[in-house]
């Protein structure tokens, strides 16, 4: 509405009680008149042309369903200084409906006519109530939130752009475009038209020069004062200017007048109304949106919480009510509601002060019809639409990237140049695509790294080690992140054909690339996936089965395991496919799988400790008496070689068999660190900084372990220093190798 945005509420003490009452009077008069002027305006857009007999009640019916909404949502709204206010945007949305229903009903009686008007007006309120009723009671208020903001910004713009076309149809008497230009050709309608523009122009220069409340009232009494001291100068009666167009055709003394809801029910068309239903919802749908907004700029302006969902069952039982009398719906005002915390009205005085005013003013709404002009009412209208259109089209150009604005026009041309229905699926159509563009253009690979700089939490001997370093590179490993669907699942073909190509492993490509003998997707990052994305994946599988290669799903969903299985892929049968629990297993079972046709090179299991000696710091004529040096246990699965918490007297080198360092988790279970195979040194960290254990060390396998004791080294350190100095070196070279292993990881979770 006029509401216009008051940029600095008040901030500091309480007001005195007489002050509030001052100031709820004052707002019930600003937001009272002000609705007084724009209920002509808004029922003068409804009842136009062929439906100009229902002005009378038009106004009646606006005007006391500007009153309820008030008075309840002043009474029931969660910030108490609401001043609720009948809207313009859904009403123009409801004015091109109601004049395309009229167009359809050209023979028809003009009480059924009206009646279908009424009953569409009505029908809008109250589907609109029990859509703001229905989501607050769910608490869904903040979802609504999501819709696309250009669309939004596209409906209002557009909802502009029916108020101008609404406006030209009030001067000219003709609905449509075309037909209310054409009107203008005769005389007495391009002074009207000209009149109702020049008052638009003054509007928004003084809105724009102004912030006060008073400015949008006295400008539009000056008017109307200047137009009927000017009748008598122009030697023109009242009964003239009525026959000209000037002022509207109807008696002044009809005193207020309301629909009668039986008549209403008995001569409406009902198949028109129910055609109207996809309008009535949108107006319900802009309308929440509209609400959500506004309690959101209240909460901001004013520093307060406010409970949404409370607010739109508050105002949904206002429209209710309102709808069931056959008005327009309405909620909380902006502008007005800032006013009154300004102003010092912090109590519910100001909406009820406002339904007051609102409700006086019904006992001369007959008259106000009367002597209003013509032009002032369409150029208030057409003030409105400019306003809209300046905020939403043209301001929002430089609020808005480039493609959002150009979603934002195609919906106001597609209002303008189709319908209203039509613009808002081109909107919604245009921002789903280029939703799904935007979200197709996110990477969903989240990293790729080869088995040969990927390695699994298995500690190795050095001659596993060097094996995987060269043929590690046979593993490729495939981490992935988001929500796959048929605009994002395709990013993972092209590097997965580009992979097995570059191998030779089906074009004969580059050589001296290792062939493709694991790859490993990671699901862990995976929110859901659709069947599309799926068919992507089966793509992927037969690209692996032709390049004799084995695909190892790790970390697989259930939702995205369902998605398999429903296009025909079971991780469980097919003789391509691998599941692993998780990156890390996944990379251990192709490592070991790789090992094993390393003749002999898997893990050294069976190599005596010296082999492992030698190959961790080169040969050295001391090593053999560094193992003489070691005590040896065998040791069973499950038993517990580290305890955490305990004192840490001596490190372990492992001769045979698999360890694993895992830690407690809080609820009980047990999370593994590491695996430790032939070769591995486990426990000197603690004991060489004199720490306590810091994880637990268990025995998977049958194991050998050879352990070197803290009293043992020192005893060497004092009669045979070059022997501990080899030690030593031992104990220098792993933690190298783990610290060489800790800093790849970290850049590999950095990128």
């Amino acid at each position: 509405m006029s509401d216009a945005p008051i940029r600095k509420p008040s901030t500091g003490h309480p007001a005195h009680p007489g002050r509030r009452l001052i100031a709820s009077a004052m707002i019930g008069l600003i937001a009272g008149i002000d609705n007084l002027g724009n209920g002509l305006a808004i029922a003068a857009l409804l009842f136009t042309g062929p439906l100009a007999a229902g002005l009378g009640a038009g106004v009646g019916v606006v005007l006391l369903s500007a009153a309820i909404l008030a008075l309840l949502v002043a009474l029931r709204s969660t910030q108490p200084n609401s001043v609720a206010l009948v809207q313009e945007t859904g009403v123009a949305i409801l004015a091109s409906t109601v004049a395309t229903m009229a167009a359809g009903l050209e023979s028809a009686p003009e009480g059924v006519r009206i009646a279908t008007a009424f009953a569409i007006l009505g029908g809008s309120t109250l589907v609109t109530g029990l859509l703001f009723w229905t989501v607050g009671r769910l608490r869904l208020g903040r979802l609504v939130r999501f819709f696309p903001y250009p669309v939004v910004a596209g409906f209002l713009a557009g909802s502009g752009w029916l108020l101008v076309e609404g406006a030209l149809a009030m001067v000219s008497g003709r609905h449509g475009l075309g037909a209310g230009i054409a009107g203008l050709a005769a005389p007495m309608v391009a002074v009207t038209a000209a009149a109702a523009v020049g008052l638009a122009g003054l509007l928004v220069l003084a809105m724009r020069r102004s912030d006060s409340p008073f400015t949008m009232p006295l400008v539009l009494l000056a008017t109307a004062l200047a137009f009927h001291a000017g009748l008598p100068l122009l030697g023109v009666t009242a009964e003239q200017a009525r026959g000209w167009g000037w002022l509207p055709g109807v008696d002044g003394g009809s005193g207020f007048s309301l629909p009668v809801p039986t008549e209403v029910l008995a001569l409406a068309d009902w198949g028109r109304v129910a055609a109207a239903l996809p309008a009535m919802v949108s107006v319900a749908v802009l309308g929440m949106l509209g609400l959500l907004l506004n309690v959101s700029g209240i909460e901001l302006a004013q520093g307060s919480d406010i409970d949404a969902d409370a607010e739109l069952r508050s105002t949904g039982a206002a429209n209710l009510l309102a709808g069931a009398l056959g008005g327009p719906s309405g909620y909380v005002g902006l502008g007005m509601t800032l006013l009154a915390g300004r102003m010092g009205a912090t109590g519910r005085g100001a909406g009820l002060a406002t339904a007051a005013v609102i409700l006086g003013g019904l006992g001369v709404a007959g008259w106000l019809v009367s002597v209003t002009p013509v032009f002032l009412t369409a150029g208030l209208i057409l003030f409105l639409g400019v306003e809209l259109l300046q905020e939403w089209l043209i301001d929002a150009r430089r609020r808005l990237p480039r493609t959002e604005w150009l979603i934002v026009l195609a919906v106001v041309l597609a209002i303008a140049g189709i319908g209203f229905m039509e613009g808002l699926a081109l909107g919604l159509a245009v921002s789903l695509a280029m939703f799904v563009y935007s979200y197709s253009r996110l990477p969903v690979i989240r990293g790729r790294h080869s088995g040969a700089e990927l390695r699994s939490r298995v500690d190795r001997s050095p001659t596993a080690s060097l094996h995987l370093t060269g043929a590690g590179a046979a593993i490729e490993a495939m981490q992935l992140q988001g929500y796959l669907f048929f605009g994002t699942a395709e990013q993972i073909v092209g590097p997965v054909r580009d992979r097995l190509e570059r191998a030779g492993g089906q074009t004969g490509g580059q050589t001296g690339v290792q062939p493709l003998r694991f790859l490993i997707i990671d699901f862990r990052h995976i929110k859901g996936m659709d069947s599309a994305a799926a068919g992507v994946f089966r793509r992927i599988r037969n690209l692996i089965e032709a390049a004799g290669a084995t695909l190892v799903l790790s970390a697989l969903p259930n939702v995205v395991e369902d998605a398999f299985r429903n296009c025909g892929l079971d991780p469980d049968r097919d003789p391509v496919l691998r599941r692993a629990p998780d990156l890390d297993h996944a990379l251990e079972s192709c490592e070991e799988a790789l090992l094993a046709e390393g003749d002999g090179t898997s893990g050294g299991a069976d190599a005596p400790l010296l082999r492992h000696l030698e190959a961790m710091t080169g040969p050295h004529p001391r090593l053999a008496d560094a193992v003489a040096a070691l005590d040896t246990l065998h040791l069973e699965p499950d038993e517990v070689l580290i305890r955490a918490g305990e004192a840490a007297s001596d490190v372990f080198i492992i001769g045979r068999g698999r360890v694993k360092v895992q830690i407690a988790l809080p609820d009980g279970r047990s999370l593994r660190l590491r695996t430790m195979t032939a070769g591995a040194v486990v426990g000197e960290i603690a004991l060489l900084l004199g720490q306590t254990r810091g994880a637990d060390v268990v025995v998977e396998t049958r194991a050998t372990i050879h352990r070197l004791t803290a009293a043992t080294l020192a005893r060497l350190e004092r009669e045979d220093p070059e022997l501990a100095l080899v030690l030593h070196r031992i104990l220098a070279t792993t933690l190298a190798q783990k610290v060489t292993l800790a800093n790849r990881l970290i850049e590999q979770a950095a990128v």
